[in-house]
């Protein structure tokens, strides 16, 4: 019985490891790896490591996740509205998260610092993942950068590897980096030829919208198409109706996550001078497609390739994109994905 109990302890130190790394705001980390039980306070990191196959080790997760993400993360989180909810992106119930004795705390770029620091000063360790790099930024709805597709592709393979790293899933890691650089060059590949980009607005509740130097821009401008608010706005800003009518796009994206923003646009009667309201080019973004101001795998795996499906159908099969979800979703999520694609 001893010398079992010793090959278990020889066995466990063998495989754990040290693992330290750069999070996303620059702040050095420094764990023993695999960790066991991560407090996520930063919604997109449950895709991906629901994507990692590492859900059983999400024990807790900030308070507005189903509005935050949507309904779909039921699918890859069954329990999420058992978990415990410690606090939303910014502040944190210190109290309840040290109960919870978490081996990490992944943090969003709009998280306090200063909570940051007292966590670490307990010994519980925590690494901010923004999906950005290029540093911290002074705000980070606003993030001002050099090069906006790079800063944020890069970004989100730095976090995959992130991630990976302290679950020990870099041969996943791999494979969805792989399969994101593989739907880039179908992409690149299909819309070469492509002369005219499509003007298109992206539309969030509360008249919010996604202007320079935020993802979605990133999105667009690989699906052959132009952000029209990054003429006007730096980051994530209110608009008005005037300046949407001023602009007058092709389309309108609008996130299934608000509803009640591409009815309102689709049905009010002041919105039917626009262009894309005229022409039935008010498009209602899909949940697998994740086009936020931050990228998801989804985001660049998906994403992209549907806009270009929705903007330039001559070029991207329907075919071709449901097979590329439909493998997705089973090799990564390990779920069926049986929606109708529109």
């Amino acid at each position: 019985m001893k010398e079992l109990l010793l090959l278990l302890l020889i066995i466990t130190s063998l495989q754990a490891k040290n693992f330290t790394f750069t999070d996303q705001i620059g702040r050095e980390v420094s764990i023993e790896v695999p960790v066991k039980k991560i407090v996520v306070m930063q919604h997109h990191s449950l895709d991906i490591l629901a994507q990692l196959k590492s859900q059983d080790k999400v024990i807790a997760t900030e308070k507005n996740i189903l509005s935050d993400l949507g309904d779909y993360i039921k699918m890859m989180y069954p329990n999420i509205d058992k978990l415990p909810k410690p606090g939303d992106l910014q502040n944190y119930n210190l109290e309840e998260i040290i109960k919870l004795k978490p081996d990490i705390v992944i943090a969003a770029s709009q998280a306090n610092l200063k909570q940051l620091q007292l966590l670490e000063e307990l010994g519980i360790k925590t690494a901010v993942i923004s999906l950005r790099l290029e540093g911290k930024q002074e705000n980070p709805q606003e993030p001002v950068l050099k090069n906006a597709n790079l800063a944020y592709t890069n970004g989100l393979y730095d976090a995959i590897n992130i991630l990976a790293n302290l679950v020990a899933k870099e041969d996943v890691a791999k494979e969805l980096i792989d399969f994101c650089k593989e739907s880039r060059r179908i992409l690149n590949e299909k819309l070469k030829n492509v002369k005219t980009k499509l003007r298109v607005f992206v539309a969030n509740e509360n008249n919010k919208t996604y202007g320079n130097d935020k993802y979605v821009g990133v999105a667009l401008e690989n699906a052959k198409a132009i952000n029209t608010a990054a003429k006007y706005f730096q980051g994530y800003k209110t608009y008005s109706f005037e300046l949407l009518a001023k602009i007058n796009p092709d389309v309108i994206l609008v996130s299934d996550r608000y509803k009640n923003e591409y009815i309102k646009i689709t049905n009010d009667e002041q919105y039917k001078v626009l262009n894309a309201v005229k022409n039935n080019k008010v498009l209602l973004l899909p949940y697998y497609t994740k086009q936020w101001g931050n990228p998801n795998t989804d985001s660049i795996a998906l994403g992209e390739l549907y806009l270009a499906y929705k903007f330039y159908p001559d070029l991207i099969s329907k075919d071709l994109l449901k097979k590329r979800i439909e493998y997705f979703y089973k090799h990564f999520y390990g779920l069926d994905f049986n929606d109708e694609i529109n």
